[in-house]
């Protein structure tokens, strides 16, 4: 092999090397690169997810309801604190309770509740004797959402 064949072969040789060289970088980048992207794939699973859930939920009225001491007596006030209107809204008192608050002709004229809008709030009158010993009522409230499915909350209201 004469002086030029072999400055040849190491030149070649030499370039050899830096392929691989370069060519392992390559594949770990890529390798970090399809890492990135599975992360960004799984986040925007989540992301998609949280906006279904926010759609799901602006059709949906979140009902509250508390048990207020107001100038004329109590009252139980119901507030829609969702994005949705609620209509049909049923009050009704639990089978645990030991004395029935409501006044008859208030929750006759009020029930259902024909529509609640976001932020709105509507009440019930409530007689409270100043016999009665029980403190807290347990309530449920009923209403249809806007995309038409019912929900049902179940409550302790204290006085």
């Amino acid at each position: 092999m004469t002086k030029y064949e072999i400055i040849s072969s190491l030149i070649s040789l030499l370039a050899v090397a830096v392929s691989f060289c370069a060519l392992h970088r390559s594949k770990r980048n890529h390798d970090q690169l399809i890492e990135i992207e599975k992360v960004h794939a799984k986040l925007s699973e989540r992301e998609l997810a949280e906006f279904d859930r926010r759609d799901r939920d602006a059709k949906k009225a979140k009902l509250a309801v508390q048990l207020v001491r107001g100038e004329q007596g109590f009252k139980f006030v119901i507030t829609n604190k969702g994005e949705a209107t609620a209509k049909n809204i049923y009050f009704g008192l639990e089978q645990d309770n030991q004395h029935n608050p409501l006044v008859p002709s208030d929750i006759e004229q009020k029930t259902p509740y024909a529509i609640l809008g976001p932020g709105d709030t509507y009440y019930l009158l409530a007689s409270i004797p100043n016999s009665v010993t029980q403190l807290a009522y347990s309530v449920s409230i009923r209403w249809e959402n806007a995309d038409g499915s019912q929900d049902r909350i179940l409550r302790s209201v204290a006085r």
